[in-house]
């Protein structure tokens, strides 16, 4: 196996992380909330509906007042509110002052994905990624990624590369992969940056392109990714110094404009 193989796969193990959710992405499932740049917070936090019930719900669950999180939400829910149903998914997934049960999220989690919540739909693709309280069934999980992707969602958009990428449910195609990780990575998710970088480093789609993985590893490893500086490395000894500091530059680029002004794929 090469070093890059090698490295990919390294990496690979570490993000496979990303947990379900009723709430954000790249962490390792089952996971507590957190802020929605890291990775699971409730679907309110996210998706900000004007809705005080499903708010409330929120910052209860915050504070660990879990039974009144369930209020909150739950009055809501029987209203037909996706974002509150797929809250007390989470609330059961997670066994947050309730008794934890897969079978109670799945069921939740259908009810706001029937209303196409990007987030429901990411939830109920994990689950059946990692076969939580169902038979693991990737080609399953692919379809509900996808679904919850093509809503713009990172989180589904990074594990849809992924599936595609490692050919989870499907025949590997990077290609295909790389597509879903670029379009993850230009909303800052770190996870789809350092995959982007990974895929360009070994040319997996096609033929190594160096100056790229540069940028997008230098923009992972900005973003938090501690595993991006030798996948930034590894592109150095493919460049000169001119282009090691273009490819600093366009990164900084890309940091600055919120993305906009940054790589095409």
């Amino acid at each position: 196996m090469s070093t890059i193989q090698h490295l990919t796969r390294t990496v690979c193990a570490l993000l496979l992380g990303a947990a379900s959710w009723a709430a954000q992405s790249q962490a390792p499932a089952p996971a507590a909330p957190a802020a929605p740049a890291a990775a699971n917070a409730p679907a309110a936090r996210q998706w900000a509906a004007p809705n005080e019930g499903v708010t409330n719900g929120v910052r209860a669950l915050e504070r660990g007042h879990y039974a009144i999180a369930m209020r909150s939400w739950r009055a809501e829910a029987d209203k037909g509110h996706p974002m509150a149903q797929a809250n007390i998914g989470y609330l059961y997934e997670h066994g947050l002052g309730v008794g934890q049960s897969y079978v109670e999220a799945m069921a939740w989690y259908r009810k706001a994905a029937a209303q196409n919540l990007p987030q429901a739909q990411f939830n109920i693709g994990t689950l059946y990624f990692y076969g939580y309280g169902v038979e693991l069934n990737k080609r399953e999980a692919l379809g509900w990624f996808r679904q919850a992707a093509r809503q713009d969602l990172a989180d589904a958009q990074y594990m849809l590369g992924l599936a595609l990428h490692e050919g989870h449910g499907t025949p590997p195609d990077s290609r295909a992969g790389l597509e879903w990780f670029h379009k993850a990575a230009l909303q800052g998710h770190v996870g789809g940056q350092l995959m982007s970088a990974l895929i360009y480093l070994g040319g997996d789609h096609g033929k190594p392109e160096p100056y790229k993985a540069h940028v997008w590893a230098d923009l992972a490893h900005t973003n938090g990714s501690n595993d991006a500086s030798l996948v930034r490395d590894y592109a150095s000894y493919k460049l000169d110094r001119k282009e090691i500091a273009q490819a600093r530059e366009q990164a900084q680029a890309c940091l600055k404009t919120g993305y906009r002004n940054c790589l095409a794929r």
